[in-house]
């Protein structure tokens, strides 16, 4: 397979060639265009490489469905037929009959393929049609249309998604793990896949952990890690209770010695509505303050993929995956600080790995 370098080459030089006007004749033309599209396709595959090229390829499915329900839903005709040629989320909320959340994720993931125009720039949430979207108006006056053909390829068969497995989560490599406070409380924790992660990393296998969760999962979780090294064992308890309960007394959130400790909600929150998880993270808080000596303050990590206007294909599909299965929703920054600020934390820093993931560091904000 030819290099990067190589690729971008030649594709200069065929489109240099392809659109100079010089080629006329329409066959030559049409060969030339597909092999453009081809060398670009190239060109992803080798930057992209065999593990995130096919979990991208087999996530597609998830954007065939966007295409197929934003056409259903006739979001191009809504908004060409607008005065202005644009509507809010909220208008096209009200002319689709579709839940606002569906319709930002489901547009989310076609505005990166070219489809439509945020006016005023990401997070708007005021759309207008281009040339991309023109394309899946109803058919009039001569103009082409694929709104009838996109009914056809996306059908109930792309519904069928099954899960991918993980490829290497760096996320236990790039983020300095190793500096935080031990122990680290894995609020909502499962059955303690984070902690197998960091465990495998050398410069990790001194940090403890206790495993929060519902008794019945916590139950999982201890039958999960018999089967682990001893020494991996050994860096691991378990504590059931329930995150969505006020007091720690209830909750049974586990409180650290002196500070002496970190939270970690990693992969929880897209799971909950914004007004769960101010309660949950209220109540991570109150557990926070309770286990506070003066002038050591633990540290929560929220640990989740968040949705940016360069955001990957990849992070896009998976959004539509979420919402699919569950309900879940990927936020975007400023849906995030909202909920951290409504919840009583400082956002101290955001930390970026490799992966879809980002790290986020707050403080229980004490003002």
């Amino acid at each position: 397979m030819s290099s990067p370098v190589e690729i971008v080459q030649t594709l200069q030089t065929l489109i240099a060639s392809t659109y100079s006007g010089t080629v006329t004749d329409p066959l030559v033309l049409f060969k030339a265009k597909h092999t453009i599209s081809n060398l670009c396709l190239s060109l992803l595959q080798v930057v992209q490489g065999p593990e995130e090229y096919t979990a991208i390829l087999a996530e597609s499915c998830q954007e065939s469905s966007a295409l197929h329900v934003i056409t259903s839903l006739n979001v191009a005709d809504h908004i060409a037929e607008s005065p202005s040629g644009q509507l809010t989320l909220k208008e096209l909320s009200k002319k689709t009959n579709a839940d606002e959340k569906y319709l930002s994720v489901t547009l989310s993931a076609l505005i990166l393929h070219g489809y439509f125009i945020e006016v005023g720039g990401f997070g708007s949430g005021t759309y207008a049609n281009n040339g991309f979207s023109d394309i899946l108006r109803t058919e009039s006056d001569g103009r082409k249309s694929m709104k009838d053909a996109i009914g056809l390829s996306a059908d109930d068969g792309a519904k069928a998604t099954t899960r991918l497995l993980d490829a290497v989560d760096l996320l236990a490599v790039d983020y300095p793990w190793a500096m935080l406070k031990s122990p680290i409380i894995d609020i909502g924790g499962g059955i303690g896949s984070l902690e197998v992660m960091l465990l495998s990393v050398s410069k990790n296998k001194d940090l403890s952990f206790i495993i929060f969760d519902l008794e019945k999962t916590v139950e999982d979780a201890k039958k999960a890690w018999s089967a682990k090294p001893q020494w991996m064992q050994d860096r691991v308890s378990f504590v059931s209770g329930n995150f969505m309960e006020p007091s720690p007394a209830n909750s049974k959130i586990p409180l650290v010695t002196g500070g002496e400790g970190t939270y970690v909600i990693r992969h929880v929150l897209h799971d909950w509505s914004d007004e769960q998880v101010i309660k949950i993270l209220q109540n991570v808080r109150n557990a926070m303050l309770e286990s506070t000596a003066p002038g050591l303050t633990p540290k929560l990590l929220v640990v989740e993929m968040m949705l940016t206007e360069t955001s990957s294909r990849f992070t896009r599909t998976t959004s539509l995956q979420l919402l699919s299965l569950n309900g879940g929703i990927t936020r975007t920054e400023v849906q995030f600080a909202r909920l951290f600020e409504e919840s009583g934390f400082r956002v101290r820093a955001v930390k970026e790995v490799r992966g879809v993931d980002q790290v986020i560091e707050l403080t229980p904000n004490l003002a």
